[in-house]
């Protein structure tokens, strides 16, 4: 009790604890295991237990911590039960707060600089922090009432309440658990399933009054719930401050250099960093879209640039960013048959043999175990005998599974195409099984006219065949172009064999992309040469071009042999879907795919510019904080009291507001030193946009650089010899 006290602990060992688990991650229970041993290593004499009343100690120190370090014991009128929801919550500098650290008149900027005192938030709902039940609001009320970051607890109830029976939409983000799996995950035997956070996304401050339990949706701790939501708000209290502290970070971190001159800055988690990123980076995207520009007629130019302007002040206007020029694809397809099939459905007809099973479903069906084939049988040719165990098994895996999904595409195959068994048994007989991406689907183009069927099965594969080489080929085209910006980036600016090693990988996967696309073509240009002699559909074969290895590049790269300037344009960019377009046509779609890369090329020159003026005045926006800070602390500690409180309180309140004011100060003077060179980074950076040839001087000799240092390091590793020799 306070009256008769039994146990104490420092605050030497408090602080140390809390900074322990607040960068370590240490629980009580080690903490009080560690320091129990350094009393007595032997279990001899082992001290009483004390852990459960360090448990209390550390809740009670880190909410005094809490409500002092946030001024609650300066205030001469509310008392720390009146403490304001949100009130200890430490604010993002950075951010606009009216009134704090905006300036004046920033509610009447022009239009097209609002983006600078915009507030960007952000939801995380992905923790996986469960709490079980294991206690009620009586027994653990918790200290703070919606203090500082987590709600109060009955208005998020109540708030619950009223919408309980809503459904959460289902989110289109891959693996996004907390959403796609909350309604089916029961969560016996716990509180809560989850948090979810609101923060800014521009620094990842925790919002005050942002953070909830997830009664549904996604590491488990056993606490009670007062306890649990008072623990949130101290380990979110210190990553806010850990965040502030590392602002105007110079000291850590990776090493850029800069526009500015030939020297490097370090650069962390901070303001700089972004701006070292952003005035370093600049130059380059802005003179790329510049020379992209100076190909394009004026007359285009403008015409684009005000759809662009249109679509940027009404996203319900045609979105620039995608090809107006449309083809087939293979989900639409599917669809205008589903509603075909539905029509005759309602008007009585029905011509599915099967409940599950429709004759659209089946073709399409055969269509996509046409694909597994071709990824399993890639995935059985990157095999080879000194393979680990878990790649051989992974294919095992996927080969199995193949073959249950081919016995089920035979059973129902036999409804539609009952000829189909008779085909499969003229089959040569082998010594051993097919593997599974050997085995024939007998779709009907490769059934033809070797038996009779349903010849509407066959119209439906050549419209799914025509969507799936219309859509191979924009997969093709689009990773094409991903390639080439790879190489490029990879030729001009990557040097060290980690760098190398990780475009390689990244540009391997981009080739498997290409590989599986070329390959998916080349089967649906087969089938559709099958099928249009058995349907009679004439110059498929002029709208399907062949597809040969030297056609496979990008719009800059040459036919291999050729040179720059006899270049021409592979048939994949110069068409959109037969070999006897108009030259109208063949013009549009290239337009339209110039038209795109010019528009994706204009955002990132505009975004790099906007984010040399947004980080600008986050700088500004911090050192005014800092200022408004250090007054508002003073302002506490000279404020007049309400009851009369002696001679040394009031010398202490002053204090230590004082102490406040004074670190406040320094954070605002240490980051203003280090943010000293940011106006040289952005004179550098407009210089180089305004003549490029300063921009190439300085890539020339950040090559000469490196190259200099990558032959100090070979010249100072052959001066080792191995003991072998």
């Amino acid at each position: 009790t306070v009256t008769n006290p039994k146990t104490a602990a420092t605050f030497r060992v408090l602080e140390l604890f809390e900074l322990l688990q607040y960068e370590s991650k240490l629980s009580t229970y080690e903490f009080y295991q560690a320091i129990s041993r350094l009393t007595d290593n032997t279990g001899i004499n082992a001290p009483k237990d004390r852990y459960p009343t360090l448990l209390r100690l550390v809740h009670q120190w880190r909410h005094l911590k809490m409500l002092k370090r946030t001024g609650r014991g300066h205030d001469p009128v509310r008392g720390a039960s009146e403490t304001r929801p949100g009130e200890c919550a430490l604010l993002c500098p950075p951010c606009p707060h009216p009134g704090i650290n905006l300036p004046e008149g920033w509610e009447n900027v022009d239009k097209g600089l609002k983006f600078l005192y915009a507030l960007n938030l952000a939801l995380d709902a992905c923790f996986r922090m469960k709490r079980k039940d294991c206690s009620s609001e009586a027994a653990d009320p918790g200290l703070s009432k919606g203090f500082a970051y987590v709600v109060e607890e009955s208005a998020f109830k109540e708030y619950l309440r009223k919408h309980d029976n809503e459904t959460e939409p289902k989110s289109t983000c891959s693996r996004h658990d907390a959403v796609n799996l909350a309604d089916m995950r029961p969560g016996q035997g716990y509180a809560s399933t989850g948090i979810a956070t609101v923060e800014c996304s521009r620094h990842n401050f925790k919002r005050p009054l942002a953070i909830c339990d997830m009664q549904r949706g996604e590491r488990t701790r056993e606490m009670g719930p007062g306890t649990c939501r008072d623990t949130l708000d101290f380990h979110f209290g210190d990553y806010n401050w850990r965040k502030i502290t590392k602002l105007g970070e110079a000291s850590f971190g990776c090493t850029k250099s800069t526009p500015a001159d030939d020297t490097h800055i370090k650069t962390g988690d901070s303001l700089l960093k972004k701006m070292v990123t952003a005035t370093s980076e600049v130059a380059e995207h802005v003179i790329a879209h510049q020379e992209l520009e100076a190909t394009i007629s004026p007359g285009k130019l403008q015409a684009w640039t005000e759809a662009m302007l249109a679509w940027e002040l009404d996203p319900s206007k045609p979105n620039p960013y995608e090809v107006a020029v449309k083809t087939p694809t293979q989900a639409g397809v599917r669809r205008q048959l589903a509603e075909e099939e539905e029509r005759a459905l309602a008007a009585g007809i029905d011509i599915a043999l099967s409940d599950e099973v429709s004759p659209s479903s089946l073709i399409a069906m055969g269509i996509d175990l046409e694909g597994e084939q071709r990824s399993l049988k890639t995935l059985t040719k990157s095999l080879w005998d000194h393979s680990q165990d878990r790649q051989i098994t992974r294919v095992k895996l996927r080969s199995n599974a193949l073959t249950r999904k081919l016995e089920e595409w035979f059973s129902l195959l036999q409804l539609y195409i009952p000829t189909s068994v008779t085909l499969r048994k003229r089959e040569p007989q082998q010594k051993e099984s097919p593997k599974p991406f050997e085995v024939q689907l007998w779709l009907p183009s490769r059934i033809r006219n070797l038996v009779p069927f349903d010849k509407s099965l066959a119209e439906i594969e050549y419209k799914l065949c025509n969507a799936q080489a219309h859509e191979a080929l924009g997969v093709l085209r689009r990773n094409l172009q991903i390639r080439a910006t790879l190489y490029n980036v990879k030729d001009r600016w990557l040097r060290g064999q980690g760098a190398n090693t990780r475009a390689l990988n990244a540009i391997a996967t981009v080739q498997a992309r290409i590989a599986a696309a070329r390959d998916e073509y080349r089967q649906a240009r087969v089938a559709l040469l099958a099928l249009a002699d058995l349907l009679g559909h004439s110059k498929v074969d002029q709208e399907f071009l062949p597809l040969e290895d030297k056609d496979i590049r990008s719009m800059v790269e040459a036919e291999p042999g050729q040179g720059e300037t006899r270049r021409k344009l592979s048939w994949i960019w110069r068409q959109v879907n037969a070999a006897d377009a108009t030259e109208e046509e063949t013009e549009q779609f290239v337009t339209e795919t110039i038209r795109v890369e010019w528009g994706k090329s204009r955002a990132r020159a505009e975004r790099y510019q906007e984010e040399i003026q947004l980080v600008r005045e986050e700088i500004d926006r911090s050192l005014r904080f800092f200022i408004w800070k250090a007054a508002d602390w003073r302002n506490k500690g000279i404020a007049p009291r309400t009851k009369p409180i002696s001679a040394e309180y009031a010398e202490g309140l002053k204090a230590y507001a004082e102490r406040q004011a004074v670190l406040c100060e320094s954070l605002h003077n240490a980051f203003k030193s280090q943010w000293k060179g940011v106006p040289d980074l952005i004179k550098s950076a407009k210089d180089e946009m305004e003549n490029p040839d300063l921009f190439y001087q300085r890539k020339q000799q950040d090559f000469e650089k490196r190259n200099k240092k990558a032959d100090k390091i070979a010249t100072f590793s052959s001066n080792f010899v191995s003991p072998s020799s």
